[in-house]
């Protein structure tokens, strides 16, 4: 067999003739008749493996379900284009986990409050039948029933996981009845009648002169018309439960409950627990520095907020020097121990329990 020395070492005689030319041409074919079948069994014949999740603590293994699929003629093309899908449809998928593995914002969680199919992963099948049954009412415009749906909610003991989302529905729903025009079983109406005053009608059905100005939507009380039908509240009992561990207060109507608000303490010597009512409340209080010196309502260096409720020991509680509950001008400072004031609501919250209390309420306070 020739050889001949070429520019990379020692080479083949590639002159014709070469026995060499008749091996290639051998070679050439065979791999001609080969490649379709290599492809045809790479592309059109494999069967993919079932994956199993990471077998992790915790974890569950899962196999995705075998599907059967018409075969069709094997493509080179295809073969490239669904590899570029899948790849594709991986990287999407562990994103998408990814993103749901990231813990939610804030912002992410505020937006599913108050949504029934969000409230809580472990409810038993009876909780959420009254779930169901409490969003079917609220549906129909059905308050009154859609409260007290959600008032069995709060008796059970397997419901620990909805407690707080049906507490803010059950809030939410009074004080639309309580101060819209609509009915609830804890309101009356009542024609206005010759020589009525709204301080009379206030004292003859044990609400506030606040609650029946701004439930009725009446801005001049002297110019009653007569004949008019307003909303009163029938007798209410309120009462203000202020727990100082939870950092919360619950009112109650009638003994049911009504709403719950987040609050804010003082230092723990001046917020004793006891029993006490409610004795006076001023709206715009001024506030006294340790100085002394006295500044008015909207002055940075208040603390009390726009309202101020006054209150009186009761029983063998201890009568304690300027206990009260108050607003405040920093909602930031809620839930958190401050060395300023006593009680502390938002503005909004001591605002609507002025209205909703009258003067002699019982207040309790507890660890």
């Amino acid at each position: 067999m020739p050889l001949q020395r070429g520019a990379y070492g020692i080479e083949y005689d590639g002159r014709q003739g070469s026995p060499f030319r008749k091996l290639w041409l051998a070679v050439a074919i065979v791999l001609l008749v080969t490649a379709p079948l290599l492809f045809y069994r790479g592309c059109g014949n494999a069967e993919e493996q079932a994956p199993l999740a990471d077998d992790g603590v915790g974890q569950t293994r899962y196999r995705i379900p075998e599907l059967k699929t018409t075969r069709e003629r094997p493509s080179l093309l295809k073969h490239f284009l669904t590899f570029n899908r899948s790849k594709k449809a991986e990287t999407d998928g562990q994103a998408a986990s990814q993103h749901d593995a990231a813990p939610r914002s804030s912002t992410d969680r505020k937006s599913t409050e108050g949504k029934p199919l969000a409230v809580g992963k472990a409810q038993s099948p009876e909780v959420k039948k009254l779930l169901d049954q409490a969003t079917a009412y609220e549906t129909a415009d059905d308050s009154v029933n859609a409260r007290l749906i959600l008032q069995q909610v709060l008796l059970r003991r397997d419901a620990e996981d909805v407690r707080a989302f049906a507490e803010r529905k059950i809030g939410s729903l009074n004080t639309a009845m309580v101060f819209g025009n609509r009915p609830m079983p804890e309101k009356t109406k009542y024609r206005i009648a010759a020589g009525d005053l709204i301080g009379k009608l206030a004292k003859r059905y044990g609400c506030t002169q606040e609650y029946l100005l701004k439930a009725n939507g009446i801005d001049k009380p002297a110019l009653l018309r007569i004949g008019r039908e307003i909303w009163v509240l029938q007798a209410p009992v309120f009462e203000l439960t202020v727990f100082k561990r939870a950092g919360s207060a619950v009112l109650t109507l009638n003994g049911q409950f009504f709403k719950r608000y987040e609050l804010g303490l003082g230092h723990p010597s001046s917020v004793p627990s006891g029993t006490y009512t409610i004795r006076s409340k001023i709206a715009n209080p001024t506030y006294r520095l340790q100085d002394g010196t006295s500044v008015g309502a909207g002055n940075p260096q208040n603390v009390l907020g726009s309202r101020w409720i006054s209150l009186t020991a009761t029983g063998a509680t201890p009568e304690v020097k300027g206990l009260g509950l108050h607003g405040t001008r920093n909602p930031a400072a809620l839930n958190r121990p401050s060395n300023e004031g006593r009680i502390r609501f938002r503005n909004a919250d001591i605002e609507e329990l002025c209205t909703l209390m009258p003067n002699g309420t019982a207040v309790n306070i507890t660890d």
